[in-house]
């Protein structure tokens, strides 16, 4: 005669390792579970305060541009920056850049519709923000400037 294996306490045990990574994991439950797996997640676990160069070397807050060298949406939000006088840093993130690249599944991750070929994609006071506009980006840099500068 077989051996029957309860399955309750196997679904159980699947129920509430989904649960613990929803509740105690931020979002992207099934990246959760790729890297439970063994599966590498490049910026799974990174927070956003970790990501350098989000002050300016003056002490003022900076906006932080990705995209590919040759991305038409960015260069125009750089050349609005430049104009508005906004300090910001521009980092490569098309093929072949060497870009950390746990940075960038960190931003990645942190959109809300992920990223296409033609979006820029900005950090500005601890916010991502995907295919932004001027407006959008003027009003975190002035309250990034309100509380102070973001951490590093």
């Amino acid at each position: 005669m077989p051996m029957r294996v309860p399955l309750a306490p196997l679904g159980l045990g699947a129920i509430a390792l989904i649960a613990g990574i929803h509740f105690w994991g931020p979002n992207h439950i099934e990246l959760r579970l790729l890297a439970l797996m063994g599966v590498e997640v490049p910026g799974l676990d990174l927070p956003l305060t970790a990501i350098p160069n989000q002050v300016a070397a003056d002490g003022t807050p900076q906006v932080l541009v990705y995209g590919p060298l040759h991305c038409p949406p960015a260069q125009a939000l750089m050349t609005a920056l430049e104009t508005e006088g906004i300090p910001y840093l521009f980092r490569d993130a098309g093929m072949g850049s060497t870009i950390d690249q746990a940075e960038l599944g960190a931003v990645i991750l942190a959109t809300d519709d992920g990223p296409s070929e033609s979006t820029a994609i900005v950090l500005v006071n601890g916010k991502v923000l995907s295919n932004p506009t001027l407006e959008s980006i003027q009003g975190e840099y002035r309250r990034a400037i309100a509380k102070g500068a973001p951490v590093k």
